[in-house]
Order: structure tokens, then C-alpha cells, then sequence
């Protein structure tokens, strides 16, 4: 079981070399890649998203644009578990932009399995109040989404993950896609029958199951071995703050207790960016201390889950 912490903003802000070093000295093993940061959310919003993403390339120019980076990330011994897709997959909603999603999403995971991240994690869409779309149709174009993705899944040795999100309105978290489990088991299990292989995971984000009040021990037994990797991060139970583990209040003692009870041998994965760049606004040399917490605290949940 590695520990693993989320590459932005440390390595966005420290830069390539010093960031990557800065966790691999701390303690880490591994890192969960911000390949999100391919694209911009904001041109998909205005409608100037064409020829921006790397993505969008032959899969040998994918490999030359992050060929300096991966080596860096290799020559520091650190392993790549999982990486976040680039995200949203449609725009309010316009078919074109799911449509452009999925041929990104096809290339990324080509280039993950190339680079041997296992686990990639896509945002699915969700339903928002007052959408003009029903919950139907925003699940038909989920269904689209995911099952697009089946012949590139099983031509690549890539795992693709559904998310728990949530949506908001006026300050009020409410359910998004994948955010309740029961909902999330259907999909994940019907998505791996139309693909006659398990391709389709779970990765579970303890700070928005937080934010929708969950009982976060049920959740994970709902979820049980399809939960692949992890989102670790901790919350006010109002916002969605991520910060380190016990500085909000989600009940960490259950989650403990319910990764040991499922069996959970994959890895820890903390995506606490909020957290690091707080203390990096103060003094950047207050990064490494808080890193450090963060690594003992993966060290702690470890202890707890493995026993």
C-alpha cells in the first residue's frame, strides 16, 4: 500500500525538479498526476477549446510533450498510481463537448497505460438544479461517456474511475454524479457486464462524501473492492476545502475501520492541494512540515487499515 499525494499545486509552484524531489524526500512513494491541467475549463466555457489540449495529438507527440517530466518523476524513484483526467466532460450540457471529452479521454488513457498509471479518474456528469436536461437524459449522456471508452480500455492496461461529486447552488452541496453508493455500485457493475472485463473502478473522495453527510463507514462498504483509489482530503462538512485529515470533521476512525474491513490493499492517495497551497501563501518553507504531517498521517491510516 504507497503513499501517494496529488501533484498540484506543489509541483506547479515549486517547479518540476525541486517538486518532485520535495516528495519523494518527504517520504511519498507515489503521485496522482494532474493531467487535468491539459486543458482549461474556461475555453470549453467560452467555445475556444479546439487545438489547446495536448490530447487532442498523436499519442507519440503525448509522450514528447511529458517525456521530461515522466523522467523526472521516474529518476526520483516515485510511481504513478493514478492521474485525473482533464474535466468537465460536457460543457452545459452541448453534445459537442462530450463528444470532443471522449476522444481526450481516449488519448489519455492511452498515454496512461503508456506511462503505467493504472488508475485514471474521470468526472462524470452531473445533474444541477434547475438543469434543462432531466436526470435521464444527464444519465444516458454518462452512459455515453463511459461506454465509449470500453475498446481503448480493453486495448490499454488502464482502470477508469467514476467519482463521487456533488453539486452546488447559493452556498447548498447537494448530489452529484456517483454521489450516493448505492448509485455508483449500479453503474460501475453494469458498465464492466457491457465490457465483459473489469475496466471500471471506483475512487472514493472522502471530502465530498463528507460535504453530503454521508456515513462514510456504509459508503465504503457499499463500494467494497471497486473502490480502486482514493481522493483523501478532509472538510468543514459545508465546503469543499481539502484540507489535511483531521483538521475537519470527517470521521476518520471509520474510514479507517471500513478499508480494513473491505480488504483495501491499493493505495493512499491524498489530494489535500488546498492545504499545502494555505501554507505555502504564509512561507513556503512551511510546505515540508506540512507535507510531513500529511505522510505520517498516510503512515497512521496504513498502520490501521493493514492490521
Amino acid at each position: 500500500m504507497k503513499l501517494s499525494i496529488q501533484t498540484g499545486d506543489i509541483v506547479d509552484r515549486l517547479g518540476l525538479e525541486k517538486g518532485y524531489k520535495a516528495i519523494k524526500d518527504i517520504g511519498f512513494d507515489a503521485v496522482d498526476w494532474n493531467l487535468d491541467h491539459a486543458w482549461k475549463s474556461a475555453d470549453l466555457r467560452s467555445g475556444d477549446y479546439r487545438g489547446k489540449c495536448i490530447f487532442e495529438k498523436p499519442l507519440e507527440d503525448v509522450i514528447k510533450h511529458y517525456e521530461y517530466e515522466l523522467n523526472i518523476i521516474k529518476s526520483n524513484g516515485l510511481e504513478i498510481t493514478q492521474a485525473h483526467a482533464p474535466f468537465p466532460a460536457c460543457m452545459d450540457n452541448i453534445e459537442e463537448t462530450l463528444d470532443y471529452a471522449i476522444e481526450v479521454y481516449k488519448r489519455n488513457i492511452e498515454y496512461c497505460s503508456y506511462a503505467g498509471c493504472k488508475n485514471l479518474v474521470i468526472h462524470g456528469i452531473s445533474y444541477r438544479l434547475g438543469d434543462k436536461f432531466s436526470k435521464d437524459e444527464i444519465d444516458r449522456k454518462n452512459r455515453k461517456l463511459y461506454s465509449s471508452l470500453i475498446p481503448t480500455l480493453l486495448e490499454n492496461n488502464v482502470t477508469v474511475c467514476l467519482e463521487n461529486l456533488f453539486s452546488s447552488q447559493r452556498g447548498v452541496c447537494y448530489q452529484g454524479h456517483c454521489s450516493y453508493p448505492e448509485e455508483a455500485k449500479k453503474e460501475i457493475d453494469e458498465l464492466n457486464a457491457l465490457a465483459g472485463k473489469e475496466v471500471f473502478g471506483f475512487c472514493l473522495d472522502t471530502g465530498h462524501a463528507n460535504l453530503l453527510h454521508h456515513d462514510i463507514r456504509s459508503f465504503i462498504l457499499t463500494l467494497g473492492k471497486r473502490i480502486k483509489c482514493l481522493h483523501i482530503h478532509d472538510n468543514n462538512g459545508q465546503n469543499d476545502q481539502h484540507l489535511a485529515p483531521l483538521t475537519g470533521t470527517l470521521d476518520w476512525e471509520n474510514f479507517c475501520t471500513a478499508m480494513n474491513e473491505i480488504g483495501y490493499d491499493n493505495d493512499l492517495s491524498f489530494e489535500t492541494f488546498a492545504q499545502t497551497n494555505l501554507v505555502m501563501n504564509f512561507d513556503e518553507d512551511m510546505l515540508y512540515p506540512w507535507m510531513k504531517l500529511i505522510q505520517s498521517t498516510g503512515e497512521c491510516f496504513r498502520r490501521r487499515i493493514e492490521k
